[in-house]
């Protein structure tokens, strides 16, 4: 019976969901251990740790220096993550995070050579460590069809957000650029950058229609990546029509075309639709097909990080390089939306 990593999760404001839904009583739950959490407000924590069952933590350093505690799952805001990464690292802890991993570069690169160099492991949600269902089937497809390189690619997500200024990083510009973009479409810069490759160049734009942070509501970001495909990423915190956080993926490849359709969260018992449109001997051949929502993109692959620890797998540079490679997009679009922000408030 596979041996359970013993974790503490550090920031409740994101990470009670996972908690709860996930390590407690989800699919997390028979590969990571929930023993601990910690948050800034001791008061939450400790109630909930109450709650749970476990132990609460009243610094990071408490749990650093608690040889029980083999891995921490971070869900801090994004800015400077990479130096907490490094004390996690310094400890000897494993590290499981969420997206984005950072926003500066060279400090996300540092924190993740850093694992390499320990033998100690860093996976977080988007990019995932391994190639979710839907992509392996989009490979398959791709060598199966001949489909040749993707041509375009168009990303999509909404949902309806009343947001209020808060002091926290979500009503900073400079750490939260193109909002929408930022803190959902970061799944479909991930996606993209997986799926056609290195991104080397990319626009902003960007609208507030009627949110109460200081930030924007509606972004869209258009991307040139290495091979010529160009992409689309879009989000908005702004449309309601009964479908939240419903995701669509279409990629154009030189001959065919494929498709995702990820369901709204209230529809019970989601499958995850995948579509195939080519022409093979001259004659249309179309494909759809359907895959568990646990194995879809943007999901925690906790019995892969267990896996990872137990047999003490390399963080490899495949993955390392898709990191920094969203991370070096945000660089590229957060002075851009920083800009347009400021012109559009004078």
């Amino acid at each position: 019976m596979e041996r359970r990593i013993r974790l503490a999760l550090v920031g409740l404001n994101f990470g009670r969901h996972i908690a709860e839904h996930e390590l407690l009583d989800g699919h997390g739950a028979p590969h990571v251990e929930l023993a601990g959490i910690c948050d800034l407000d001791h008061g939450k924590a400790a109630a909930l740790a109450a709650r749970y069952g476990v132990r609460h933590y009243g610094t990071l350093d408490e749990i650093l220096r608690d040889p029980a505690i083999e891995a921490v799952a971070l869900y801090i805001p994004p800015h400077g993550r990479a130096r907490v990464i490094e004390q996690c690292l310094s400890a000897g802890k494993h590290v499981m995070t969420t997206k984005p991993f950072e926003d500066n570069v060279p400090a996300a690169r540092r924190a993740l050579e850093m694992a390499r160099s320990r033998g100690l492991v860093i996976h977080l949600n988007s990019p995932a460590p391994t190639p979710c269902g839907e992509f392996l089937r989009f490979r398959e497809w791709e060598q199966e069809f001949s489909l040749g390189r993707p041509v375009s690619a168009f990303w999509e997500t909404h949902a309806r957000y009343s947001e209020v200024a808060d002091g926290t990083w979500m009503d900073d510009p400079e750490l939260c650029p193109a909002a929408p973009v930022f803190r959902l479409g970061i799944y479909g810069i991930a996606d993209l950058i997986e799926l056609c490759g290195p991104a080397i160049e990319c626009r902003v734009l960007q609208s507030r229609t009627e949110t109460g942070r200081p930030t924007m509501d509606n972004g869209m970001l258009s991307v040139r990546f290495e091979n010529g495909c160009l992409g689309c990423i879009a989000a908005s915190f702004r449309v309601d029509n009964g479908t939240p956080y419903r995701n669509t993926l279409l990629i154009h490849y030189e001959h065919g075309s494929v498709t995702r359709s990820i369901p709204c969260l209230n529809v019970p018992d989601r499958k995850i639709q995948i579509g195939l449109q080519t022409i093979q001997n001259g004659i249309p051949v179309v494909r759809q097909e359907f895959i568990d929502e646990a194995g879809r993109a943007g999901q925690y692959q906790w019995s892969e990080f267990n896996r990872a620890i137990r047999e003490k797998l390399s963080i490899q540079s495949e993955y390392i390089n898709r990191i920094v490679g969203t991370v070096e997009l945000i660089n590229q679009f957060r002075d851009q939306a920083v800009h347009e922000l400021f012109q559009l408030s004078v």
